[in-house]
């Protein structure tokens, strides 16, 4: 069931601005008509929730409304996808990212940078002006550092840590901002996470239309997530293990349904953005510039198979769209070797399984850029999860970014790998397998991270885990420099023109505009 709430409001503050309409020692100040200035708009409950929401749909822009999201570099990066479209070049921004050949113009980095930093500048205005002398308004801090925390988790993992930290509004003359010194993003991140555990309630004391709200969980997930990242491996397990032993959350029972929207805001959902399928949209009235906003999911068009190359998608409930991301048939092979047919029916389908569905071809099947046999049923474009006019613009599934599933192999990890209670990382990983009716793991305690590995690649397939899972193995000294290179170089017979993976690819490039806007950033090695 959706949110109302977080779909309808619209963010209408307006800056307060002294226009000067005379040159003479007689100017004075407009008064500004039809808003209010940050620092009156704040002090109501009302204004305040209204401006904790512009921080949820910014995020809600930076992963699911754009094409260069936080999502889809981290999926074309790793070994999951091809680009796919049409023909060569019909998706350049992915095609680069798919066969390592970017540089610090590309669109992808310059659009996470701004969108996430763009999020980060909107709670830093809730929170220099709004006074926390209401039960409410504590809550919202409490979202409002969840959102930050996150946007910058984001831009640490994308970019690293020569990046600038910014916890309040910017005067004109701050706008060129230093880098942080080490450590202080992650420092902000930890901080941020913390108060908000303090004053955030849990998911179950929130009404069904406030689900979308961070809750007590959440932030504890968030805050192991990025204990794990830095090894902080036994901070990490003491945070994962209280989100899993609230109580609040559980695996849902089908593998199948975790991502449609009869379990939106369900059982096995920490933290989600909201999306709506009911805005009638048309062709002439979707934003399809820069400056879009829109409330639909439109990941789902574009990662749909390609409506010139499929026909009577219909007989298995799916919408053709723009034929971005086919799987590559390393992860087919990686299930078929487990024998895990319910997470792999759950993730994708074969040719002959959609033939029989009543799908036909409207090309030679090996005329399809970037198709390998095989077409996603994970954050597919499912019919009854879109509405008219015109269904693929209508797509309202939710985007979950914490997901219970993922949180018990995260702390699975972090008491393998910290020394900590290798019982209770068997729970957690057997946990994950019985849903899928597979068998307990029968891994020696020294292969434990061996098995979570393999967990990982299987239950979290496209969900943007993949790419910065290998990289912070190999960080870690899980996985050998040989290792990640040849992970990521096994799929060259899909992607042929993929080149050797570099060490400066586990960061993305900081965006050339920035460096030319602000001398104070150094661009990131190897760039």
């Amino acid at each position: 069931m959706k949110n109302s709430n977080y779909i309808k409001y619209a963010f209408g503050l307006l800056l307060a601005v002294s226009v000067v309409i005379s040159c003479s020692d007689d100017f004075y100040t407009n008064e500004l008509k039809g808003g209010e200035s940050p620092d009156t708009f704040f002090q109501t409950d009302q204004g305040a929730l209204q401006g904790v929401l512009a921080g949820y749909m910014t995020l809600g822009v930076t992963y699911s409304n754009l094409w260069e999201t936080p999502w889809t570099y981290r999926l074309m990066m790793g070994d999951e996808v091809t680009a796919g479209g049409i023909r060569r070049a019909d998706k350049l921004s992915y095609e680069r990212l798919t066969e390592y050949d970017f540089d610090a113009n590309n669109a992808h980095s310059s659009k996470m940078f701004n969108n996430l930093f763009q999020g980060i500048g909107r709670v830093n205005v809730l929170l220099d002006n709004m006074p926390t002398d209401s039960p409410e308004r504590e809550k919202i801090a409490g979202e409002a550092k969840f959102l930050r925390a996150y946007n910058y988790f984001d831009l640490v993992t994308l970019f690293g840590e020569n990046i600038p930290l910014v916890t309040s509004e910017l005067n004109p003359d701050e706008y060129q901002q230093l880098p942080a010194e080490q450590g202080a993003i992650w420092a902000q991140i930890e901080q941020d996470l913390i108060d908000a555990i303090s004053v955030l309630p849990l998911k179950s004391e929130y009404s069904q239309a406030n689900k979308y709200r961070a809750n007590r969980g959440a932030a504890q997930a968030l805050l192991g997530k990025a204990y794990l990242y830095q090894q902080k491996y036994a901070l990490a397990a003491e945070q994962l293990d209280l989100a899993i032993i609230s109580g609040e959350f559980d695996l849902a029972p089908e593998y199948d349904r975790i991502w449609r929207k009869d379990q939106e805001f369900g059982i096995e959902s920490l933290f989600e953005l909201s999306y709506t399928e009911d805005k009638a949209i048309t062709l002439g009235g979707y934003n399809w510039g820069e400056a879009k906003f829109n409330s639909d999911n439109v990941l789902m068009l574009q990662f749909a198979p390609r409506i010139e190359s499929f026909d009577t998608m219909a007989g298995i409930n799916q919408e053709p769209g723009f034929g971005c991301g086919y799987p590559l048939p390393g992860l087919y092979d990686a299930y078929l070797a487990e024998g895990d047919d319910v997470r792999r029916q759950g993730t994708m389908i074969t040719e002959e399984e959609f033939l029989a569905g009543g799908v036909t071809f409207k090309v030679p099947s090996n005329e399809i850029y970037g198709y390998h046999g095989l077409i996603r049923s994970k954050l597919a474009q499912y019919l009854d999860e879109a509405k008219g006019p015109v269904i693929t613009l209508n797509n309202g599934t939710n985007w979950r970014l914490l997901r219970f599933g993922d949180v018990l192999l995260m702390a699975a990890e972090a008491h393998v790998l910290g020394g900590g209670d290798l019982g209770k990382a068997r729970t957690y990983i057997n946990r994950v397998r019985t849903r899928v009716e597979l068998v307990n793991t029968t891994a020696a305690d020294g292969d434990l991270m061996d098995a979570i590995i393999k967990e990982r690649r299987l239950e979290l397939s496209y969900e943007g885990c993949r790419f910065p899972d290998l990289i912070r193995w190999n960080d870690a000294g899980v996985i050998s420099d040989a290792e990640l290179a040849s992970t990521l170089a096994a799929v060259t017979n899909e992607i042929p023109l993929r080149k050797p993976f570099e060490e400066k690819f586990k960061l993305a490039p900081i965006p050339q505009i920035e460096i030319n806007t602000n001398p104070n950033i150094e661009q990131n090695p190897g760039y």
